[in-house]
Formats: C-alpha cells, structure tokens, sequence
C-alpha cells in the first residue's frame, strides 16, 4: 500500500515540475518577445545616426541566428510567421529611394557601410508584427536629409 503511495506521489511531482518547468520557460520567452519589441519600438519615428542603424542590423542578425531563421538561396532570412525580424532601409539614390535589405548590406561587407553611411541620418517610418504572435516582423528605415 505505502509503494503505491509513494509511486503516485513520485508522479505527480515529476508531472508538477513539468509543469512549473513549461510555464518558466514560456513566460521567459513572453517576457524576450515584449522586451524585443519595446528595443525596435522605442526607434520608431526617430531619427538615428548610421553608426546606430548598424547597432540595430547587428542585433536584428544575432536575433535571426539565435531563432534558426532560414536563409533563401540568394542568402536573405525566410520569414516564419513567428520570431523572424526583416529590416529593410531606404538609401537616397538620385532622385528616389533604393530599399535593400540587411543580409545585402552584411554581404557586401559591414566595413562598407559604415565608410559611407555612419554618420548619415535615418528615421524607422514603418514597424510591422507577426499576426499570429505579435512580435516585430519588420522595420524600414529611410535615409533623411536631417
């Protein structure tokens, strides 16, 4: 009697610290996803030096590496539904405006970029979010005159 006992107390604790484990873990990545959103957020409608910019590219790849975002063929991050973050920036190009991403502007090499465009000015002018999760899906800065 007492072993039957002792066997279903076992259980549910094993059941219980499963239990208590999912919910830490799950309210750990609640808490990342709102932290990660409030970093991109605060840079909305502001603007922000090259040299901040590439802050923000560095970050957006390190958290695209971290989730296991897929890169395509041509070397740009597939986007998931979920976790993946895409960050487009609107270079003045003559008379108009030239969009790239930032695998493009990784690939054609960080040093680049910060040559010509560290002290230049940019406004994020647009955030969008994952419908099914509500994290950051993508950000579009746009070079400005300031």
């Amino acid at each position: 009697m007492k072993n039957k006992i002792l066997i279903i107390l076992i259980i549910f604790l094993i059941v219980l610290a499963i239990a208590v484990y999912s919910i830490y873990n799950y309210r750990t990545n609640v808490f990342e996803a709102q932290k990660i959103n409030n970093q991109y957020k605060s840079y909305y409608n502001i603007q922000i030096l090259g040299t901040e910019l590439l802050s923000i590219i560095n970050r957006t790849e390190d958290i695209n590496e971290k989730n296991g975002i897929q890169k395509n063929e041509d070397g740009l991050y597939i986007e998931n539904d979920t976790n993946s973050i895409k960050v487009y920036i609107n270079f003045k190009y003559k008379d108009d405006y030239r969009t790239l991403e930032i695998e493009r502007i990784i690939k054609n090499g960080i040093e680049n970029f910060t040559k010509t465009y560290s002290t230049a000015s940019f406004k994020c002018t647009d955030i969008s979010y994952h419908d099914k999760t509500k994290n950051v899906k993508s950000l579009t800065f746009t070079e400005t005159d300031d």
